[in-house]
């Protein structure tokens, strides 16, 4: 046995002693799957003001592993096998692909004491809750920010350790109901539109002869700029700042030419195609005309 193999033996007891004998905010938190979302965790848990004691994450993704533990040597290990992360934590974050879930998790020896959050977009909680045994089990999707503390997490059910942990790197959403839960995702579906809005805006921006740069730098400008002021919306705020849009000014013109294009209807549309693909149904065939922006004769 080499010496960076028993060094690792000795971090595992030892982080295993600290999981037994620490308050809940200071235990290790173990990462099974090294992949962009649980990276990405990882990187928001490192940055905050009182960061976890110590992070162990699973070989699997050799490469970023390796590099999370690079940029936090003294916070951030790297285990031998899935179990041996398992055993020195009490928290873990599940972030496989969806068909490697049950095999991984089939593997391995779950505690009484242990706290699973799922990433598994497509993992409902029953089954989860059955091949991780007899742990306690949780469902969450965060999106990518969390890295940077802005991000959005829907999670299901609420936990008084996840959901303030989550809190921390963002905005967090927890909701009683696995349904309720579902019917909430297709929202996340919404990232790539909008990076897909932003890029047609900055091509008409380049139609106008602004030069590729300006165009990028204004187009990411302005959009970060007015979703500022929703960030943390009540109720009705989005309806206030719709209504108090100049009546007759752009922003209204804009909203109306959107409406009567159908803009909003297909959103609508594709927010239900989402939601039938999660919920694993056919999603109900609409006639829809596409738009056409050629001049009237």
């Amino acid at each position: 046995m080499n010496s960076a193999e028993i060094s690792l033996m000795t971090f595992i007891a030892l982080t295993a002693a600290m999981a037994a004998a620490s308050p809940p905010t200071d235990r290790p938190i173990g990462f099974i799957g090294v992949g962009v979302m649980n990276s990405a965790i990882v990187r928001g848990l490192c940055t905050l003001d009182s960061p976890p004691s110590a992070i162990v994450l699973s070989p699997r993704n050799a490469a970023l592993a390796a590099s999370l533990h690079a940029q936090w040597p003294s916070r951030v290990s790297v285990g031998t096998s899935n179990q041996q992360v398992v055993d020195a934590c009490d928290l873990l974050f599940l972030g496989v692909l969806p068909k490697h879930y049950e095999e991984v998790c089939t593997a391995i020896r779950f505690r009484p004491d242990h706290l699973v959050v799922s990433l598994v977009s497509t993992a409902p909680l029953a089954k989860l809750r059955e091949i991780c045994a007899p742990a306690t089990v949780v469902r969450a999707i965060p999106l990518p920010p969390v890295a940077t503390h802005r991000g959005a997490t829907i999670m299901c059910p609420p936990h008084e350790r996840v959901t303030p942990l989550f809190e921390s790197l963002g905005t967090c959403v927890a909701v009683e109901d696995e349904e309720m839960m579902k019917k909430m995702m297709p929202v996340t579906a919404l990232m790539g539109q909008l990076y897909a809005q932003q890029l047609a805006t900055q091509h008409w921006l380049e139609a106008q002869g602004v030069d590729t740069s300006s165009a990028a730098k204004w187009t990411g400008a302005v959009y970060h700029c007015v979703t500022s002021d929703s960030a943390r919306p009540l109720p009705h705020t989005f309806q206030h700042l719709v209504d108090e849009q100049t009546k007759g000014g752009l922003n209204e013109q804009v909203i109306r030419e959107m409406r009567e294009a159908g803009a909003y209807a297909a959103l609508s549309d594709s927010l239900d195609g989402c939601l039938a693909r999660i919920q694993g149904r056919t999603a109900a065939k609409k006639r829809k005309n596409p738009y056409s922006s050629a001049l009237e004769d």
